[in-house]
């Protein structure tokens, strides 16, 4: 390359090695809580705003039917138990009175062979009892437990760190799992950065590239992101590839749902 040629690609500022592509920052994590069995919102705990961390209670309903439920299915376990105690005990005098039987049926005329027989049986009725019982005490306890798993989730915790985005639920409200969302929630201190590339810029497309970008809402400062999911298809109607980026927003600069510009490697930079 001649000297002169070498000075003019020196001199070439940055913006004729780049594309301004555009995106839109999105969060990285984004869910709408909503009640999983029927109840009165009691308390909601945050509002539009709040920043909360997975596992902190947001929304408490309150279900006092659920409790009547949960006191019947106890009820009913204590006392298919204590059948089954029963059970057991009869099958242990049924299997005693067969063994004496069995034991004294080695004399010859001491016990007459019917009643063996019917001793087997007994204990044989017995045995079946019990496991018909044992196996009515397991489902009990499982539909007791069930019971309490739903109570529990009377109680909306946060899946996740991030930001109450929307709040449609007051104390007193009907919730249910066909009522809608009660609140939004997104995480925001790492965001999704969509890119849409146009076919012809496809060439620098690979994982782990780091480009930077700009957003309106901070004239002059540049921010970085890096290439973490490629979907390999094209969108038809644009011809471009929507390619996502993985931002870090720990200070909270920049919000979902922001523009923003990337400078995107020039197919004619790549080349060089």
């Amino acid at each position: 390359m001649k000297l002169s040629s070498l000075l003019l690609c020196l001199a070439l500022p940055l913006a004729a090695q780049t594309v301004r592509l555009p995106g839109e920052l999105a969060p990285y994590q984004r869910v709408s809580l909503m009640a999983r069995v029927p109840g009165i919102v009691e308390s909601v705990g945050v509002d539009r705003g709040s920043t909360v961390r997975a596992g902190d209670p947001l929304i408490v309903l309150r279900a006092p039917e659920m409790q009547a439920r949960i006191a019947e299915a106890e009820a009913r376990a204590s006392a298919i138990e204590a059948q089954r105690v029963e059970a057991e005990a009869r099958l242990i005098g049924a299997e005693s009175r067969y063994e004496r039987l069995k034991s004294a049926s080695a004399t010859p005329g001491v016990v007459a062979e019917l009643d063996v027989i019917l001793a087997g049986k007994e204990r044989d009725a017995a045995k079946m009892l019990v496991n018909a019982q044992e196996r009515s005490a397991a489902a009990a306890r499982a539909q007791t437990a069930a019971l309490k798993e739903m109570e529990a989730y009377l109680r909306i915790a946060a899946p996740f760190d991030g930001v109450i985005t929307a709040r449609h639920a007051h104390p007193g409200a009907l919730a249910s799992p066909d009522s809608g969302a009660l609140l939004d929630l997104e995480q925001v201190s790492r965001l999704r950065l969509v890119l849409p590339v146009p076919e012809a810029e496809l060439a620098m497309v690979r994982p782990g590239l780091k480009l930077s970008f700009t957003v309106p809402a901070h004239p002059g400062r540049t921010f970085t992101a890096t290439v973490a999911r490629i979907p390999r298809s094209l969108d038809p109607a644009t011809r471009t590839m929507p390619i996502e980026l993985d931002v870090a927003n720990p200070a909270g600069a920049l919000a979902p749902g922001m523009y923003c510009e990337v400078a995107w490697p020039a197919k004619s930079a790549a080349s060089k």
